[in-house]
Protein backbone atom coordinates (compact mmCIF):
# COMPACT_ATOMS: atom_id res chain seq x y z
CA UNK A 1 0.00 0.00 0.00
CA UNK A 2 2.67 2.76 1.01
CA UNK A 3 4.76 1.75 -2.25
CA UNK A 4 1.16 2.71 -4.32
CA UNK A 5 0.88 5.85 -2.52
CA UNK A 6 4.69 6.90 -3.00
CA UNK A 7 4.09 5.97 -7.03
CA UNK A 8 1.14 8.29 -7.15
CA UNK A 9 3.08 10.65 -5.03
CA UNK A 10 5.49 11.01 -7.28
CA UNK A 11 3.82 10.40 -10.75
CA UNK A 12 2.23 13.60 -8.85
CA UNK A 13 5.64 15.28 -8.27
CA UNK A 14 6.73 14.42 -12.22
CA UNK A 15 3.64 16.09 -13.19
CA UNK A 16 3.73 19.30 -11.32
CA UNK A 17 7.14 19.96 -12.71
CA UNK A 18 6.20 18.88 -16.18
CA UNK A 19 3.44 21.41 -15.91
CA UNK A 20 6.04 24.33 -14.24
CA UNK A 21 8.64 23.44 -17.57
CA UNK A 22 5.57 23.95 -20.07
CA UNK A 23 4.70 27.76 -18.25
CA UNK A 24 8.63 28.53 -17.86
CA UNK A 25 8.84 27.97 -21.87
CA UNK A 26 5.77 30.11 -22.63
CA UNK A 27 7.23 32.37 -20.57
CA UNK A 28 10.39 32.25 -22.30
CA UNK A 29 8.49 32.20 -25.69
CA UNK A 30 6.55 35.82 -24.46
CA UNK A 31 9.53 37.45 -23.53
CA UNK A 32 10.77 36.40 -26.64
CA UNK A 33 8.06 37.54 -28.97
CA UNK A 34 8.37 40.83 -26.96
CA UNK A 35 11.96 41.31 -27.21
CA UNK A 36 11.12 41.15 -31.35
CA UNK A 37 8.26 43.40 -31.07
CA UNK A 38 10.84 45.80 -28.98
CA UNK A 39 13.17 45.16 -31.56
CA UNK A 40 10.69 46.51 -34.52
CA UNK A 41 9.61 49.06 -32.31
CA UNK A 42 12.37 51.03 -32.46
CA UNK A 43 13.61 49.88 -35.98
CA UNK A 44 10.65 51.60 -37.05
CA UNK A 45 11.14 54.26 -35.18
CA UNK A 46 13.26 57.38 -35.63
CA UNK A 47 14.45 59.57 -32.38
CA UNK A 48 14.72 63.33 -33.35
CA UNK A 49 16.60 63.35 -30.51
CA UNK A 50 19.04 60.96 -29.15
CA UNK A 51 18.46 60.02 -25.06
CA UNK A 52 22.11 59.94 -24.70
CA UNK A 53 24.61 59.48 -27.00
CA UNK A 54 27.05 56.50 -26.37
CA UNK A 55 27.51 54.47 -30.03
CA UNK A 56 25.42 51.95 -29.45
CA UNK A 57 21.40 51.59 -29.06
CA UNK A 58 20.60 51.04 -25.21
CA UNK A 59 17.80 48.31 -24.43
CA UNK A 60 17.27 48.96 -20.63
CA UNK A 61 14.75 47.10 -18.33
CA UNK A 62 14.77 46.16 -14.82
CA UNK A 63 13.56 42.52 -15.27
CA UNK A 64 16.50 40.50 -15.68
CA UNK A 65 15.03 37.45 -16.52
CA UNK A 66 13.22 39.31 -19.41
CA UNK A 67 16.71 40.89 -20.44
CA UNK A 68 18.51 37.23 -20.00
CA UNK A 69 15.88 36.13 -23.10
CA UNK A 70 16.18 39.17 -24.73
CA UNK A 71 20.28 39.37 -24.89
CA UNK A 72 19.80 35.75 -26.58
CA UNK A 73 16.94 37.13 -29.11
CA UNK A 74 18.88 40.23 -30.47
CA UNK A 75 22.24 39.06 -30.24
CA UNK A 76 24.07 40.54 -32.91
CA UNK A 77 21.21 42.57 -34.19
CA UNK A 78 21.54 46.77 -35.01
CA UNK A 79 19.09 49.39 -34.95
CA UNK A 80 19.80 52.36 -37.32
CA UNK A 81 23.33 50.72 -37.75
CA UNK A 82 24.13 50.63 -33.76
CA UNK A 83 24.63 47.56 -32.12
CA UNK A 84 22.55 46.05 -29.24
CA UNK A 85 23.03 47.06 -25.96
CA UNK A 86 20.98 45.19 -22.87
CA UNK A 87 21.08 46.60 -19.59
CA UNK A 88 20.11 45.75 -16.41
CA UNK A 89 18.44 49.02 -14.77
CA UNK A 90 16.86 50.19 -11.51
CA UNK A 91 13.69 52.41 -12.32
CA UNK A 92 14.68 54.49 -9.10
CA UNK A 93 18.20 55.12 -10.66
CA UNK A 94 19.69 58.03 -12.89
CA UNK A 95 21.29 55.67 -15.21
CA UNK A 96 17.56 55.21 -16.71
CA UNK A 97 17.79 58.65 -18.53
CA UNK A 98 20.67 56.47 -20.81
CA UNK A 99 18.01 54.12 -22.15
CA UNK A 100 16.48 54.44 -25.92
CA UNK A 101 13.89 52.11 -24.72
CA UNK A 102 13.16 50.91 -21.12
CA UNK A 103 10.61 47.69 -20.96
CA UNK A 104 8.78 47.30 -17.94
CA UNK A 105 6.95 44.67 -17.01
CA UNK A 106 4.37 43.53 -14.79
CA UNK A 107 6.07 42.85 -11.61
CA UNK A 108 7.41 46.40 -11.89
CA UNK A 109 4.48 48.28 -12.09
CA UNK A 110 4.62 49.50 -8.61
CA UNK A 111 8.46 50.89 -8.93
CA UNK A 112 7.04 52.43 -12.11
CA UNK A 113 4.54 54.62 -10.75
CA UNK A 114 7.12 56.21 -8.71
CA UNK A 115 10.19 56.61 -11.11
CA UNK A 116 10.48 60.61 -12.18
CA UNK A 117 9.55 59.87 -15.87
CA UNK A 118 11.54 63.61 -16.42
CA UNK A 119 14.60 61.23 -16.39
CA UNK A 120 13.06 59.33 -19.96
CA UNK A 121 12.14 62.60 -21.90
CA UNK A 122 13.97 60.72 -25.24
CA UNK A 123 13.15 57.08 -24.08
CA UNK A 124 10.56 54.84 -25.65
CA UNK A 125 8.72 53.75 -22.77
CA UNK A 126 7.13 50.23 -23.49
CA UNK A 127 4.87 48.17 -20.18
CA UNK A 128 2.29 45.66 -20.40
CA UNK A 129 -0.09 46.62 -17.53
CA UNK A 130 -3.25 48.04 -18.01
CA UNK A 131 -2.89 51.40 -16.99
CA UNK A 132 0.66 51.66 -18.24
CA UNK A 133 -0.06 54.01 -20.64
CA UNK A 134 -1.98 56.24 -18.41
CA UNK A 135 0.67 55.81 -16.26
CA UNK A 136 3.28 57.86 -18.87
CA UNK A 137 4.10 55.41 -20.92
CA UNK A 138 4.17 55.33 -24.64
CA UNK A 139 2.91 51.52 -25.53
CA UNK A 140 1.60 48.49 -24.08
CA UNK A 141 1.88 44.99 -25.02
CA UNK A 142 -1.79 43.06 -24.10
CA UNK A 143 -3.19 39.98 -24.89
CA UNK A 144 -5.84 39.21 -27.26
CA UNK A 145 -7.32 35.87 -28.59
CA UNK A 146 -4.22 34.41 -26.82
CA UNK A 147 -2.00 36.56 -28.91
CA UNK A 148 0.30 39.50 -28.26
CA UNK A 149 -1.25 42.94 -29.47
CA UNK A 150 0.09 46.11 -28.70
CA UNK A 151 -1.34 49.60 -28.48
CA UNK A 152 0.41 53.06 -28.91
CA UNK A 153 0.06 56.52 -27.69
CA UNK A 154 1.50 58.42 -30.64
CA UNK A 155 0.96 62.15 -28.94
CA UNK A 156 3.29 60.34 -26.13
CA UNK A 157 5.45 59.12 -28.55
CA UNK A 158 5.97 62.25 -30.40
CA UNK A 159 6.62 64.49 -26.87
CA UNK A 160 9.53 62.14 -26.79
CA UNK A 161 10.62 63.11 -30.17
CA UNK A 162 10.11 59.68 -31.49
CA UNK A 163 8.19 58.86 -34.43
CA UNK A 164 7.20 55.77 -34.76
CA UNK A 165 6.43 54.21 -38.85
CA UNK A 166 2.82 54.65 -39.67
CA UNK A 167 3.52 50.61 -41.16
CA UNK A 168 3.74 49.96 -37.24
CA UNK A 169 1.02 52.61 -36.43
CA UNK A 170 -1.30 50.53 -38.79
CA UNK A 171 -0.73 47.12 -36.59
CA UNK A 172 -1.46 48.75 -33.26
CA UNK A 173 -4.52 49.95 -31.49
CA UNK A 174 -4.24 53.73 -30.92
CA UNK A 175 -5.12 55.43 -27.95
CA UNK A 176 -4.67 58.58 -26.94
CA UNK A 177 -2.44 60.38 -24.00
CA UNK A 178 -3.69 59.63 -20.93
CA UNK A 179 -6.67 57.25 -21.99
CA UNK A 180 -6.71 53.07 -21.72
Amino acid sequence: MRLIKRFFKSVGVLLLLQVAAVNAELNDKEAALKAGFLFNFARYSDWQVAATPVGYFKLCSPDSDFLDTASWVLHQQTIHGLGIKVALVELDSLNINQCNLLFVTHRYREQWVTTDKSLLLHTMLVGETPDFIKLGGHIRFFLASGKIRFEVAPESLKKADIVMSSKVLRLSRIVKEGEQ
